[in-house]
Formats: C-alpha cells, structure tokens, sequence
C-alpha cells in the first residue's frame, strides 16, 4: 500500500470572477509538484493571476491511458498533482472521473477541494426549495421527449446547463411542452454581465429579451396541480 500522504488535489475553480479563487486551493496549487489541466490555457490565466509559477500539462476526457498509467507513476514516485478543469467543479459536467478512478484504483489517495460551480450559484438564490433537485448535466440534443416525460414526472426542480448556441431553441422547445412551469435563468454567473431572470416558461418577452451570450444555467420547478397540495 502506497503512503497515504501521496495525492491528487481536485480542485474548484472560479466560473467567471478570480477572486473566488478560495485560500486554499491558492496555498496547494502553489506547493505541488505540478499540475494537470483540462485546458491549460484556461488554467494558465489563473496561474497567472496569482503568480503561481508551477509547471502545467493537459489532462482532458481522451486522454490515452498510458498517460493515466504516467499520471499515476508520479504519485507513485510522492509527487503531488492538482487538476483543474476549464472552470467550476470537476465532475459536474466536466471531465475527471477517469483521473480519480485509476488514483482509487492503485490506492492512492485523492482529496477534493471545493468551490465554485454555476449549479450551486444558481440554488443559492433559487425562489424555491432545493432540498432536492435532479441535475440533467448539459440539456441533451438528442431524446427530449424523454426527458421532458422525466421532468413532468418529478416533484422537485430540475437545472441544467446549456450553451449560448441552443439556449434559445431549447427555452422554446420547453415553452411548448411545459406550460405549467416557472423557469429560473442564470447567465454569466459572478461575472460582469451576470444576470438572473426568474418567470413563467410561458412568458416569452422576459425569455426572449435574455441574451444569448455566455454560459448559462436553468432550473425548471413544475406549478402544483390545482386541487393538489
């Protein structure tokens, strides 16, 4: 059994604003050996930004495995990595899951740093209890009946992300389907041009006005039937 102490830092990263980089995550991407990226020229911006001088290399979703066999040799050898992805947390549509399997695989030890995330942004000011919500990941482009048949059939709110490019076409596929809905909207969270727009899906004029430029995060919570408490 390799030394406990050996590992692998997941770490959040800010989604727009640097400075909700937290303390921590500042003090280990400063004292490790090196660190893998997602994109690294993403990464390298907030390296920069607060004068972390570590080396960086890619880390993506097709990376080869005889760079997650090197990955995990490192380790091996007591040196510590952090990963960081494009922005947000590791895992929440992001890739990661393969670098933490083969570090748990051989024993080692991987340890999460948290943070940021647009999901967790957009609950904080949801209007509407979260105590339990179902995440959909990005919005697929592919069986959205079926997800609507899942959406209809839940009793708590759904998020989702979704890009600049489709949230206009997918607000309107919802519109169609979901009449008795009530969208919340998150754009651009904690940057510049944040905005957050809270209304019936079936209000196309405030959906409409919403720019679609950004990234973009939306929770969906179903109106009770009438005569259902």
């Amino acid at each position: 059994m390799w030394d406990k102490l050996i590992m692998l830092y997941i770490v959040s990263t800010p989604i727009g604003n640097l400075a909700d980089l937290t303390f921590r995550a500042k003090e280990i991407l400063e004292k490790v050996d090196f660190i893998l990226a997602e994109d690294t020229r993403q990464s390298r911006k907030i390296l920069a930004r607060f004068g972390i001088g570590k080396r960086i290399m890619s880390f993506h979703e097709y990376s080869s495995p005889a760079k997650l066999e090197r990955l995990a040799g490192e380790l091996k050898k007591g040196r510590e990595l952090a990963y960081l992805t494009d922005a947000g947390t590791p895992n929440l549509s992001d890739p990661g899951s393969r670098l933490c399997e083969k570090v748990l695989a051989e024993g080692l030890k991987v340890t999460p740093l948290p943070g940021p995330s647009a999901l967790t942004a957009l609950i904080s000011v949801a209007p509407f209890s979260c105590a339990k919500f179902l995440f959909l990941g990005f919005f697929p482009k592919k069986g959205r009946e079926k997800i609507i048949a899942e959406i209809e059939a839940q009793k708590h709110p759904v998020f989702f992300f979704e890009s600049p490019y489709r949230i206009k076409k997918t607000l309107d596929f919802l519109r169609s389907r979901l009449s008795d809905t009530r969208v919340l909207v998150g754009r651009e969270l904690t940057k510049k041009f944040e905005e957050i727009v809270y209304c019936d899906l079936a209000d196309s004029e405030k959906l409409l006005a919403i720019k679609n430029k950004g990234e973009f995060v939306v929770g969906l919570v179903r109106r009770p039937r009438k005569g259902i408490k």
